[in-house]
Formats: structure tokens, C-alpha cells, sequence
């Protein structure tokens, strides 16, 4: 449970990162979201305004018809009003042919090279003429002539932004997305800040799939406040979202669709196993069998893994594929010796919940079928159970876990793992009967009392689950586990010092077993609360607290380097503290260690995040609008 805390707190404030993009830091950004949610419905009321003006640039309108000015900045008010005058007026004129007074040759075409024998104040002059007859054939949808008068006016000159501009506006509404993007970035080199080129380039990378760079121009909007950032930052989220699934989309396609393969971290593992007894899973190898030449080494495996160590693991999961394979080999020669054929469906029943629980549901369930085939036990169908609660599908899961009490109904496990099914469906009457049934069939296992004291709570009577947790401590005064899973829960009442006390408990207990129990859940949960009281005022971070909390992820990460939600928490430390490379690096470990598919395209989705906040910095002139968005938010006692 002390993973999951830091799990929640870090999805809770998955916004802090995404808005990091646009203003520097978690505290800012999400402010700053917040902010445009807020602001979210008025501007529906009033239209939208600024949806519009990015549907126009988005639709191909050139400089004289959205309403900006030829420098790329927003029309406000009156003087919005008397552009739009004017522009009627133009376009009158463009439509009777008036106002395009320049030398030209017989052909009706300018001439250009007398117009570029002229003063630098005449060509300019004569530029905005030719701009406008350009605009005159853009609004005849004639957008070929557009771009040749468009590009007559950058011969003349080459300086001005607009002309690129508009000519990006004609490949929109032609379609050719890659000239939209070599001309707004032509206008872009002359004026960085150029609002209706950094919009179009960006809806033009999106539509390529060029998320990051969309992502970048959109941060830019978003820091220039050109545009509303209710309307920016929807945008800004999206292609975040659609980069992040195509780069996770690229690292499962280079696993084959199987996952990572990676074990998850100790603290799961020992968590997992803990339920089961250790004395009788190693002595339900058969040894009397004299065509059995692999059992010794299935034996080894279920030694190491029940050692619960870390070596013990690494080492369990390769003995464990060993051991498969050979069976594999031995049941081609010999399939009617029965004490063979139960070891086998013990190394595929083992082999395939490692599966699992490296996130191969595939292999695993092939595996689990196979031992139930050759030799169903309890075991078989719990994991098999699992593999099939892990896709959501409740019909069939149940079915397995009433086979296995079918063939023993006296089997602690099954009751606890059909349990935790119950619970999680918060079916709290079934949840507490299977607890309560593992409870007296295995009195030593401390795993059931602990549910029970958690199912308590679940169903608001913190009071009795108080009591339970401290009767079970008397029972268990040794074992980490109930400090620890008392300390989340008085965390999720929000009573952080008592819980850094359990967690500081449950930690020295850790310390002195032989064997990992809780392993680096009290570093997580501890640091999970002082993250938190480090940035509770937000005028003034306690440094001390947050020096503390990346202290104990950093030595969870040394302990326990597979596991994910430690690496991602000391991620989220690490981003705020502007160590962006070191940031990305732990999200992507992260992405990589995570079981699930939403931790995956969370964890993924951070480190695409990180790296356009890196970029942002990259570039100077950006980053020094950056330090003045702080500054502002600091002067007012926002950060």
C-alpha cells in the first residue's frame, strides 16, 4: 500500500507536470491550469473568442483577415473594431480592382527589377501593395497568385514577417502542410513571437505527427499570452497525450507486445508471495521419480524465491525458465510418470504466474493451462484466477478460485487472493467472510488480519480498525508489515506525523529481518507525506522537508531499483528542482518498470513532458519569459 500512496499522489497532480510545459515548475503550472479551468465556462459565455481566432489561423486567413495586427500581436477593443473597418474597405477595393498602383510590365505583372532600384521606405511601400494584391487573389480562393504576389513582396522585402505568413496561409487552405511549416518558420526567424505562425506551425506538426514540435510552438503561445490559455492548453494536453501514446506504442512494439520482462520490485514480490507458506511450497517437489532429472534444480528455485531476498528473486526467475524448459523436454520423451508430470505443473504453474507478474499475460496463461492439464492444484488456479481478474473479467475469475477450493478446501490463499477480488469490487461482506476463513486456517500469516484491519477502515469505522491494527501488533510485535499498512492508513485521514512515526517503526523492524517484508514501502510513504508538507505553503518551500523526501527515494531507488513508483515520485522531486535530464531518465525507467498500461502511458507521459520543458529551456529568450512568469506568480505569493 505504501507504493499505491505515492502512486495516488502523483496522479492527483499529474496536471502539475503537464502544465510544466508552458511555465517551468509543477507549483506554476498548476496554478495556472486551475486558473483556466476556472475561466473555462465564462469563456464559453462569451463565445469563445479566442477559439475563433484560432480557427481562423488554423484555416488558412491571411494577416489582413484575422484579426491581428501585421506585427502577429491581438486587436483589442476599438482599435480591433476600426481594423475590421478597414479591412472592409480593402477589400472593396481589392474587389474593383483599385489601389494597385506599381510599375509593372506589359503583361500586367510588377516590375521587379526597377521596384528593387528604389529606396529602401519605396520598396517596402510598394511591397504592402503587391501583399495586398496577393490578398485580393487569396480572397478569390485563387491561391497560387496569392503566393507569387506574396513572394513579389518578399523580394522586396525580405523582413517582414507577414508576407511568409500569409503565404503559409495558402498551403493550409492547398493542404500542403509541409510548406505551411517552411514559411511560418521563415516568419518565425524574423519574429519569434509571431502568434498566427507559432498556431499554425503547430496545428500543421500536429496533423504530421510531430506532437514535440507542435507541443514547443503551443508552450511559446501559451508564455506569450497571445491566446487564452483555457483554449491553448487543451491543445498543448492533446498532442502531450498523442506523443506520449506513440512513443509508448514504440517501446511495446520493440518487446513484440510482451511487455517489459522486467520483475517487478522486490517490495511487490515479497508482498505477492507473502501470503503463501514458504515450508510448503519448497517441500511439494516430488523426488521419486527416476526420469526426473530437472527437479533439484525446480527445487533450488522455489528455495531462492521464498528466501525473499533480492538475489533470490533475480535468481528464482531464471532456475524457474530453466526448469521449464527442460520439463518441456522431458515430457516429450516420458508423459505417463505421474511424479514427473507434477513437477512439471509445478515449474509451469510457477514459471507462469513470473509471467504475470512481469506483465506476459500471454505466456502466462498458456503455462497455467498447461500445468492444470498435467496436474491442477490450488495454486494453478489461483494464478490463473489472477491472470483473468487482471483483464476485468469477473464472470470468469471466480469460476477458477471455486475450482481451487474444490480440490482444497482448506487452502489459506485461495480465501485471501478471492478476497482481495472481493474487496477491490468493494463487495465487503464476501471480502470480509474469505478474510476471516484464510484467518483460521493460517492463525501465523499476518497478511489476513491486515486486510481485515484495511476493510474496517474501507467501511468507516477507523475506531475498530484502530483496535484491530494494534491487537494485531501485539500478535505480531516483530513484523514491519503492520506499522506500515496502519501508517497509509492514517495517511489517507491526512494524520501525517503520527504516520511518519508508523513508518519509522516499520522501517527499524524492516531493517533487522532476514527477509524482505515491506522492503522500501516505509522510504516511499515517508517521503510521500514530507513531498507533500514540503509545498503546503506556497509561498515558501521547507526545503528540509523536501531535501528529506528525495534523501528517502533516492536510498528506495539504491534498495529497490525495479521499482517504479519510487523511481517516478523521486522524478517529480527531481523536475522541480530543474534537474530535468535526471527527471526524464527516472520517468522513462519508470515507464519501463510499470505493470499496468495507464502507469505506463503516465510514466511515459511525464518524461514527454520533462523533455519539452528541457527544450523550453534550451532556448534563452524563452527561458528568461519563463523566469519572469515565476517572478510574477513569486511577487504574488503564489510560489
Amino acid at each position: 500500500m505504501a507504493e499505491n500512496s505515492l502512486l495516488r499522489f502523483i496522479t492527483k497532480n499529474k496536471v502539475a507536470i503537464l502544465a510544466t510545459v508552458s511555465a517551468g515548475t509543477a507549483a506554476v503550472g498548476a496554478y495556472v491550469y486551475y486558473q483556466q479551468i476556472k475561466q473555462q465556462q465564462q469563456q464559453q459565455l462569451k463565445g469563445t473568442k479566442d477559439n475563433r481566432r484560432q480557427n481562423e489561423a488554423f484555416a488558412g486567413q491571411n494577416e489582413d483577415e484575422a484579426d491581428l495586427k501585421d506585427d502577429g500581436s491581438v486587436v483589442n477593443g476599438s482599435n480591433k473594431r476600426k481594423k475590421k473597418k478597414n479591412k472592409r474597405k480593402r477589400n472593396n477595393k481589392a474587389k474593383s480592382g483599385e489601389g494597385f498602383d506599381y510599375p509593372s510590365l506589359p503583361n500586367g505583372e510588377p516590375d521587379i527589377a526597377q521596384l528593387k532600384g528604389l529606396s529602401p521606405s519605396q520598396r517596402q511601400a510598394y511591397a504592402v501593395q503587391l501583399k495586398n494584391r496577393g490578398n485580393h487573389f487569396f480572397t478569390a480562393k485563387n491561391f497560387n497568385e496569392a503566393i507569387k504576389y506574396y513572394q513579389y513582396a518578399i523580394e522586396l522585402d525580405p523582413n517582414e514577417p507577414v508576407f511568409y505568413s500569409n503565404i503559409s496561409a495558402c498551403y493550409i487552405s492547398t493542404g500542403d502542410l509541409e510548406k505551411v511549416i517552411e514559411f511560418t518558420t521563415k516568419a518565425l526567424e524574423i519574429k519569434p513571437d509571431h502568434s498566427k505562425a507559432l498556431l499554425r506551425r503547430a496545428s500543421a506538426n500536429e496533423s504530421l505527427g510531430n506532437f514535440t514540435d507542435a507541443m514547443f510552438d503551443l508552450s511559446v503561445l501559451s508564455l506569450n499570452g497571445d491566446f487564452d490559455g483555457a483554449s491553448i492548453e487543451p491543445m498543448l494536453e492533446r498532442n502531450l497525450n498523442k506523443q506520449a501514446m506513440k512513443v509508448l506504442n514504440e517501446n511495446l512494439s520493440k518487446d513484440e507486445g510482451r511487455g517489459s520482462q522486467v520483475l517487478p520490485s522486490n517490495t511487490s514480490l515479497a508482498s505477492f508471495f507473502g501470503i503463501f507458506d514458504s515450508h510448503l511450497e519448497v517441500s511439494s517437489v516430488n523426488t521419486s521419480s527416476n526420469y526426473d532429472t530437472a527437479y533439484a534444480l525446480l527445487s533450488d528455485a522455489l528455495q531462492r524465491l521464498y528466501s525473499a531476498t533480492d538475489e533470490g528473486y533475480l535468481v528464482a526467475n531464471d532456475l524457474l525458465t530453466k526448469s521449464t524448459d527442460m520439463y518441456h523436454s522431458l515430457l516429450s520423451a516420458n508423459t505417463v510418470d505421474d511424479p514427473l508430470r507434477e513437477n512439471a505443473a509445478l515449474a509451469f504453474c510457477y514459471t507462469g504466474i513470473f509471467h504475470f507478474l512481469k506483465n506476459n499475460l500471454l505466456d502466462a496463461q498458456v503455462l497455467l493451462q498447461e500445468s492444470i492439464n498435467l496436474h491442477p492444484t490450488p495454486n494453478s488456479y489461483i494464478f490463473l484466477a489472477l491472470t483473468l481478474a487482471d483483464k476485468e473479467n469477473s464472470q470468469e475469475f471466480f469460476k477458477f478460485f471455486q475450482k481451487a477450493i474444490d480440490l482444497n478446501p482448506e487452502y489459506p490463499p485461495t480465501y485471501y487472493h478471492r478476497g482481495q477480488m472481493y474487496f477491490i469490487l468493494q463487495d465487503y461482506k464476501n471480502a470480509k467472510e474469505d478474510f476471516q476463513k484464510a484467518q483460521s486456517l493460517n492463525p501465523e500469516n499476518v497478511y489476513p488480519y491486515i486486510q481485515l484491519a484495511c476493510l474496517l477502515y474501507k467501511q468507516g469505522k477507523f475506531t475498530e480498525s484502530e483496535a484491530f491494527f494494534n491487537e494485531t501488533k501485539l500478535k505480531f510485535p516483530t513484523l514491519p508489515e503492520v506499522p506500515t499498512f496502519f501508517a497509509e492508513i492514517l495517511t489517507d485521514r491526512g494524520d501525517f506525523d503520527t504516520a511518519i512515526k508508523q513508518y519509522d517503526i516499520a522501517k527499524r523492524l524492516e531493517e533487522v529481518q532476514e527477509k524482505i517484508h515491506v522492503g522500501i514501502g516505509p522510504l516511499i510513504g515517508k517521503a510521500t507525506i514530507l513531498a507533500r508538507q514540503s509545498s503546503q505553503d506556497p509561498t515558501q518551500l521547507d526545503e528540509e522537508k523536501f531535501n528529506a523526501a528525495i534523501k528517502l527515494l533516492t536510498k528506495a531507488c539504491e534498495l529497490d531499483p525495479r521499482s517504479e513508483q519510487a523511481k517516478i515520485g523521486l522524478a517529480q522531486l527531481k523536475l522541480q528542482m530543474e534537474k530535468i535530464d535526471e527527471a526524464i531518465e527516472l520517468f522513462e525507467d519508470s515507464a519501463i518498470l510499470a505493470r499496468t498500461m495507464d502507469e505506463k502511458l503516465q510514466a511515459t507521459t511525464f518524461a514527454e513532458a520533462a523533455k519539452i520543458q528541457k527544450r523550453l529551456r534550451a532556448d534563452p529568450i524563452i527561458s528568461a519569459k519563463m523566469e519572469l512568469t515565476l517572478a510574477r506568480y513569486r511577487a504574488k505569493g503564489m510560489l
